[in-house]
């Protein structure tokens, strides 16, 4: 066979198999670039939500009353769980105070009506000054969304192709957390066993960050939620507190020493906001650890609760110890309250300072 039917055959050859990766990366979709729904893409793994979401935004038709953001606490909450609210969930994980601008501006140009809401889940770690950051700034992913021809680029990414294959494994053997087609995040409940092994780890390694050496405060933060009102003076911003376990809450306060800090945020966050859900207590649901698969996760019922009580929906299984609404009112009296729960508390992880 001379070189040029060689040629001709790797030519057919290299093309089918192009088309071959192609189809098989549209059908899967892992990057969000598309917006079929098929029974075999329908178990996603979120493996770059900042990419993902934002090719979301970009390739869809939005027309949102409001987006929530906030970090993978905040993920599992389903965005239907807001009754009376359209809102789309663009929170990811480990998602930090400094890159909800870039998103809210950027979903505010991509969406049809003017935000009626924005709904920001706070973490207490937003006053750690960020260090190892592992992700880009938003314009990194908001970019690339936007260039030329990159839905179709990432057709013919084998980079693609092994994200594809994972959700194709995914549908057969299913997930223990995925998202669907419709940005619906859903996590499996753990074993016991493994619920105490990432308790047990993650409990430590959470309690050091707001520790010497680490630990340095963000003097940016306050900035930033002043920002975040003054760009928005026509949003209702509503801002709620993370719920994790109480055991982490009272492990980083007291090994920590971060009361005063602890305090001082709520107070700075009524201060710029009006108001505050404060979800992040000793409270019924937070001492409850059978509602988390590690220290500071928790479970799709309690996100319901979470975002009915942010709705102001009937539902009879929020407790009333659960999301009390915080105001320049009450603060001060919430504090007494809490110092005398929080000294009455066992501290579940004795650490040498």
């Amino acid at each position: 066979m001379n070189s040029k039917k060689w040629l001709k055959i790797f030519a057919i050859l290299s093309f089918i198999g192009i088309m071959f990766v192609g189809g098989i990366n549209w059908v899967m979709d892992p990057l969000w670039n598309f917006q079929h729904k098929l029974n075999y893409n329908n178990i996603q793994d979120g493996f770059n939500e900042r990419q993902q979401k934002t090719n979301y935004v970009n390739s869809r038709y939005m027309n949102y009353d409001g987006v929530l953001l906030g970090s993978s606490r905040t993920t599992h909450i389903n965005q239907n769980f807001f009754k009376n609210m359209n809102i789309f969930n663009y929170a990811s994980s480990s998602m930090r105070p400094y890159e909800y601008k870039g998103y809210i501006d950027f979903f505010k140009r991509k969406n049809l009506k003017k935000l009626k809401y924005i709904i920001i889940g706070a973490d207490f770690y937003g006053i750690c000054k960020p260090k190892d950051v592992k992700f880009e700034e938003p314009e990194f992913y908001i970019n690339k969304t936007e260039s030329l021809g990159y839905r179709y680029k990432t057709l013919f990414s084998l980079d693609t192709l092994k994200y594809s294959l994972i959700n194709i494994r995914n549908f057969y053997q299913g997930a223990k957390e995925y998202y669907d087609r419709n940005n619906i995040k859903y996590v499996s409940k753990v074993s016991e066993k493994e619920r105490l092994k990432r308790y047990t780890k993650n409990l430590k390694r959470h309690t050091k960050s707001f520790m010497k050496p680490k630990y340095q405060y963000n003097t940016n933060l306050i900035p930033i939620y002043k920002s975040l009102k003054s760009d928005n003076p026509n949003t209702k911003i509503i801002i709620f507190t993370s719920p994790i376990t109480a055991d982490l809450l009272v492990s980083i306060i007291k090994n920590g020493d971060k009361l005063k800090e602890y305090e001082e945020w709520l107070k700075n966050m009524i201060n710029i906001f009006g108001e505050v859900y404060q979800f992040m207590d000793i409270n019924s649901v937070t001492t409850n650890l059978q509602n988390y698969p590690d220290d500071d996760h928790y479970y799709d019922n309690i996100a319901k609760l979470v975002a009915n009580r942010i709705a102001n929906n009937d539902n009879p299984n929020i407790p009333g110890d659960f999301g009390i609404l915080l105001n320049r009112y009450n603060i001060d009296g919430y504090i007494i309250n809490f110092e005398k729960k929080l000294n009455n508390y066992k501290n579940p992880l004795e650490l040498n300072k």
